[in-house]
């Protein structure tokens, strides 16, 4: 009997902060203002360990576990307020490695869609005119369960139309591969800083430019 055709790549998945744009250090300053207020010293390495990749709830849930409903909607609030403020003074850097690596994909029929827990994710690609690019959004914020849950991940392999067999994710965040090895989806992790140990992933590279289609399509 012959063998089962395997899945072919015909999707790709990408969150936003730290794989598209890097906006890693805007959302540490926005949570660092207001925590401050709170007494907590809170540091870009604590950034990454405890917020990094999960939805804004949760990320003030996990600083502050005893804090009231009331004080994690002010403070989720106020992160907000902040990111906006910090975003308006500066301008927004793209990698474009990834924007190069995106539109290789692109040209080559692969459907895309970009997965993140920020609320703030379309309306940052909206503004470095990347948002064109993707075939289909979901925003992990307005879902019920969020990374390392899988389903914003199935969620956006629904919506390009595909099994999730025939997708694969990049993401930065070890909470965000831990939501694709759930979802059973292949997971690139793109490790910037290589300041944490990431596990899981099918493959580790440091920046897009590692990459290749043929890399990617090996995987399948």
């Amino acid at each position: 009997m012959a063998d089962k055709k395997k899945p072919g790549f015909k999707g790709a998945i990408f969150d936003v902060d730290g794989v598209i744009v890097d906006t890693a250090h805007t959302h540490h300053k926005s949570w660092e203002i207001v925590l401050k207020k709170y007494g907590v010293k809170f540091t870009f390495r604590d950034f990454k360990s405890k917020v990094d990749g999960k939805p804004r709830s949760f990320g003030a849930r996990t600083i502050l576990p005893e804090a009231t409903d009331a004080q994690i909607a002010d403070i989720c609030e106020k992160k907000q307020e902040q990111f906006e403020r910090i975003l308006k003074t500066g301008k927004i850097k793209v990698f474009k490695t990834t924007i190069d690596f995106i539109k290789t994909l692109k040209a080559k029929g692969i459907r895309l869609a970009m997965a993140s827990s920020s609320r703030n994710a379309g309306p940052i690609l909206k503004k470095v005119k990347v948002y064109p690019y993707f075939d289909a959004e979901v925003e992990g914020a307005l879902l019920e369960k969020g990374k390392p849950h899988p389903d914003i991940f199935l969620i956006a392999a629904k919506k390009l139309k595909l099994k999730p067999s025939e997708c694969i994710v990049f993401e930065d965040a070890q909470i965000g591969i831990d939501a694709a090895v759930n979802a059973k989806i292949k997971c690139v992790a793109i490790n910037r800083d290589k300041s944490h140990l990431i596990t899981g992933a099918d493959l580790r590279v440091n920046d897009f430019r590692q990459l290749s289609l043929k890399k990617i399509q090996d995987l399948f």
